[in-house]
């Protein structure tokens, strides 16, 4: 009976292991930081808390590999900006994407030949992108590669000063709902990052009914930029 009781004592104490995670129950977070007006910020210091922390590197970039499904805060912070912090969630086998965008303003980075890295936001099948119209007002657009023109609602044309009339030039625009005849204007400026382009050709018409975004982003823009959509790291890069 002496030997089972120690038998039975030293088993008590033995470590119990634990099955091991493989790569497809745990999750990952991706992501990147910009300022208010766009300028991908490094050495951000950005915190899974319960997990780790990591900073962003000179795209703006960070990464958590190998997190285990559950709820956690995500908290970021960079000296000159207030901080920002949410809550999110990790799904076995998911890539959670964030972009973040810390209030303030950041200095415009110098680069040779002017090439950036804009980052993506992804809504579906669509990835949109933040831009500066004539240098003051900032827009969302959807990148569309396949689009010859450039487009704007009529709520921004107003809020530019864009007017448009029955005497403006138009062109023929293909819908869901059938052909129709859209007018043509210029905007002074468009930026994304620290490429601008200048007197850009759009399209002044309003997308369906619940979009969430100031227009799409043609080739009226595009072409002026050699142009890689990289949705694995979630950037559009523009050189000139």
């Amino acid at each position: 009976m002496r030997k089972f009781t120690v038998a039975l004592a030293v088993l008590l104490f033995l470590p119990t292991p634990v099955p091991a995670q493989g790569p497809a129950s745990l999750g990952a977070v991706m992501g990147s930081v910009v300022s208010q007006n766009n300028v991908l910020l490094e050495g951000v210091e950005v915190v899974l808390e319960g997990f780790g922390r990591t900073s962003t590197d000179s795209q703006g970039r960070f990464t958590f590999s190998g997190v285990p499904p559950g709820n956690y805060r995500l908290d970021v912070s960079k000296q000159g900006f207030p901080p920002y912090n949410r809550a999110m969630s990790v799904r076995a086998g998911v890539t959670e994407r964030v972009n973040v965008t810390l209030a303030g303003f950041a200095d415009q980075p110098t680069s040779q030949g002017e090439r950036v890295a804009v980052p993506l936001i992804r809504a579906g099948n669509a990835f949109i992108v933040r831009a500066l119209m004539n240098r003051r007002r900032e827009a969302l657009f959807v990148v569309d590669t396949g689009a010859s023109y450039t487009s704007i609602s009529t709520g921004l044309a107003r809020e530019l000063g864009i007017s448009v009339d029955a005497g403006s030039p138009t062109v023929t625009v293909v819908t869901a709902s059938g052909t129709i005849r859209v007018p043509v204007a210029s905007v002074e400026s468009i930026n994304l990052g620290n490429v601008e382009a200048r007197d850009v050709q759009v399209l002044v018409f309003d997308l369906p009914s619940g979009s969430r975004v100031d227009g799409l982003l043609g080739n009226s823009f595009l072409s002026r930029f050699h142009v890689q959509l990289d949705p694995v790291q979630g950037v559009l890069v523009l050189e000139r």
